[in-house]
């Protein structure tokens, strides 16, 4: 079970916790005719240093990035103060790490589907049922299976009923 998730309902956590940080906050709308109605625009301001982003929860990333290094001044690249490029990137290691477990839930699902196809199908239902008939981003990410994969299976016979939009 996830213990957060980004979303609006966390932004006055995130506001809250960088306003008791000594962040001085503001946020601005765009102009309607920019296209953009209804994005904004978040900064948080301390010791100067200015940092921007498109809601509160990325808004705190970086001002944690900001906590962890305490740069004395705004250099270029401060950010990376503390960031080790001497050894493999974190991002390429979970990035492979969740490309071996979906392949394996794939496969995982296959011999499912051979061994208990009554159970496979009870399983990519369920999964439907938690999030919705039609929501394959969703259904997918509780499988945890490629969306293209969940498209493949969806196109058994047993599946005729579920309604694809995503």
């Amino acid at each position: 079970m996830v213990s957060l998730v980004s979303h609006l309902n966390v932004w006055e956590t995130c506001l809250q916790l960088m306003n008791r940080l000594g962040y001085r906050l503001e946020m601005s709308y765009p102009d309607d005719e920019d296209g953009d109605e209804g994005l904004s625009t978040w900064s948080a301001t301390k010791g100067g240093f200015t940092f921007m982003a498109d809601d509160p929860i990325q808004l705190l990333g970086l001002v944690a990035v900001y906590e962890d290094v305490q740069p004395e001044d705004d250099r270029d690249y401060w950010w990376r103060a503390k960031t080790d490029r001497s050894r493999p990137g974190v991002y390429d290691q979970v990035t492979d790490q969740a490309i071996a477990v979906e392949e394996a839930r794939v496969e995982e699902l296959a011999a499912l589907r051979q061994v208990d196809p009554r159970a496979w199908e009870a399983e990519v239902r369920a999964a439907f049922e938690m999030v919705g008939v039609g929501d394959v981003v969703n259904a997918a990410s509780m499988l945890r299976i490629p969306r293209k994969e969940l498209r493949h299976i969806l196109g058994d016979p047993r599946f005729a009923d579920l309604h694809l939009h995503g």
